[in-house]
C-alpha cells in the first residue's frame, strides 16, 4: 500500500505526506522515503499540508531521510505543516536540524538558491 503521492519537477521529488505518520505507518514510509532517495533526487521536499499527526516514529523517519539526502550531496525540506505538526517539530528540536518552510513556493525557492 502507497501512503504518499509524488509529483517531479525538474530534478525536485515532492512528496505529499499522509495524513498520520503514527509507529505502523512510519515503517511504510521509512520505505517509500528511502526508495525515493535512492532514485538520487537532487532536491526531496515533503509536503506536510495534509497531515495532522506525526509520531516520535515519524520525526525519526523524517531525521533519518534528511541525513541520507545530506549524504548523497542533495537537498531535504519539509513545508506546509499544520499548527500541530509545526509545534512537535519545534518541541523535539528538529525544527533546528531540518529545513522547514511555510509553502510550496518557499521550500522551491529556497532550494534553487
Amino acid at each position: 500500500m502507497t501512503l504518499c503521492t509524488t509529483e517531479n519537477e525538474g530534478e525536485i521529488i515532492f512528496v505529499h505526506m499522509p495524513s498520520q505518520i503514527d509507529h505502523v505507518t512510519a515503517m511504510g514510509l521509512d520505505l517509500e522515503l528511502k526508495g525515493w532517495v535512492l532514485e538520487g533526487p537532487r532536491v526531496l521536499l515533503c509536503d506536510f499540508s495534509g497531515t495532522r499527526y506525526i509520531s516520535s516514529s515519524g520525526l525519526r523517519v523524517i531525521l533519518a531521510i534528511a541525513k541520507m539526502m545530506k549524504s548523497s550531496g542533495g537537498r531535504f525540506g519539509i513545508y506546509s505543516l499544520s499548527p500541530f505538526v509545526a509545534h512537535i517539530f519545534s518541541m523535539s528540536g528538529f525544527s533546528q536540524l531540518i529545513s522547514i518552510y511555510a509553502s510550496r513556493p518557499d521550500a522551491v525557492r529556497a532550494v534553487s538558491t
